[in-house]
């Protein structure tokens, strides 16, 4: 009998660690499904923390629909706030030990049989994807690990001017595109909350969409540099001012177009309402994982519209958005090689969180395969 082959496996164990590398059986794709050799696999600092922090949950996790107050009660962290209104309906699974790593691009490396439907022109069907070609989508479950099975409609063919690294990041800005280009209309004040990898990729689609002027917000400095260098035209540092009345001062009271929340804090959540216009947009792409008390009555009489960046994943046109995303980096109206920060090895994916919890200033964290 021929040996299995095998690979390397990044694994979170518990809540807060410890990280394991697992020796695991290669996997085989089934129909319509590839088997992809990981390149290059960035970390979410946003999602990937909280899911070690157990507010966010893992990404295998949320796509059963474990949503953040599961984690919350798993946590043993209630009662809260919300504890009385939380839906009768819970999540029955254990979010660990679990896989990490949903920011990934790499080589096809096998592909199993291809059944063709009505549906390959609505998806993102391509029969004539085949060994070698480099490949970048989502969704994206075990990418810090040497091999991920990914569906064939969820993937496209990465132009020769993409390297993996960039490749690794098709999924923040396809989610980040999602929701700019439904709430940025040409001519608008925009402002971009938080400039980590998140928000300097939003400053860029807005400046794309047509956005007038961009107003960001960053309490740190190096972060706040990028964005001027990216197409923002004011960075404000919410540690040294009052990020609403300086808004309001520099649009003579009238507030924003469109607001992007790209931090997913309850501190730079709670000004939204406040530093629109009436008849306001506001992008909802922080992944903000606790209860936050909001002025809701502004969204109310300021007639403002709310978006998330999930609602095109379920409504839009996967194929379109997928391509455009890609397409923004391969043009360079996008740049993502100046976010990237740190590149490691897969056996320090400890080292690499723990490095990322505590610098702030980084933007993106990477890990290089060979």
């Amino acid at each position: 009998m021929a040996k299995k082959k095998t690979m390397k496996q990044a694994v979170l164990m518990g809540k807060g660690g410890p990280w394991e590398i697992r020796e695991v059986e290669i996997p085989k794709p089934g129909p319509n499904e590839l088997l992809i050799k990981v390149r290059a696999s960035s970390i979410c600092t946003q999602t990937d923390l909280n899911s070690i922090r157990a507010l966010h949950p893992p990404h295998d996790h949320q796509m059963q629909g474990m949503l953040p107050h599961h984690c919350r009660i798993w946590d043993k962290r209630v009662p809260d706030e919300l504890s009385d209104v939380y839906p009768a309906r819970m999540y029955a699974n254990e979010p660990f030990p679990t896989t990490m790593g949903h920011e990934a691009a790499g080589e096809v490396a096998a592909v199993g049989e291809y059944t063709p439907s009505g549906l390959d022109e609505l998806a993102c069907f391509d029969s004539n994807i085949g060994v070698g070609d480099r490949v970048s989508g989502l969704p994206i479950v075990g990418g810090i690990g040497e091999y991920i099975i990914m569906n064939r409609d969820s993937v496209m063919k990465l132009p020769d001017n993409i390297d993996y690294e960039e490749g690794s990041m098709v999924e923040p800005v396809f989610m980040v595109y999602n929701t700019v280009r439904q709430v940025v209309q040409l001519g608008d004040t925009v402002a971009v909350i938080g400039q980590g990898a998140l928000g300097l990729i939003a400053t860029q689609v807005a400046k794309v969409m047509g956005a007038r002027r961009i107003i960001v917000s960053e309490p740190v400095a190096k972060k706040r540099a990028l964005a001027k260098k990216l197409g923002a035209d004011v960075a404000i540092d919410p540690g040294n001012t009052n990020v609403v009345h300086e808004i309001e001062r520099l649009t003579d009271g009238i507030g924003v177009d469109t607001a992007i929340e790209a931090a997913g804090e309850p501190d730079s959540i709670r000004i939204l309402p406040y530093i629109m216009k009436t008849g306001g947009r506001i992008g909802q792409i922080g992944a903000c994982c606790v209860p936050v008390t909001i002025d809701w009555s502004y969204i109310h009489f300021r007639g403002l519209m709310v978006t998330s960046e999930i609602y095109m994943l379920v409504h839009g046109n996967f194929k379109e958005i997928l391509q455009r995303s890609v397409n923004l980096i391969s043009s360079g109206q996008v740049e993502v090689k100046p976010l990237i920060t740190k590149r490691y090895k897969l056996d320090d994916v400890a080292e690499a969180f723990a490095v990322l919890e505590k610098d702030k200033s980084i933007i993106k964290s990477m890990f290089v395969f060979k």
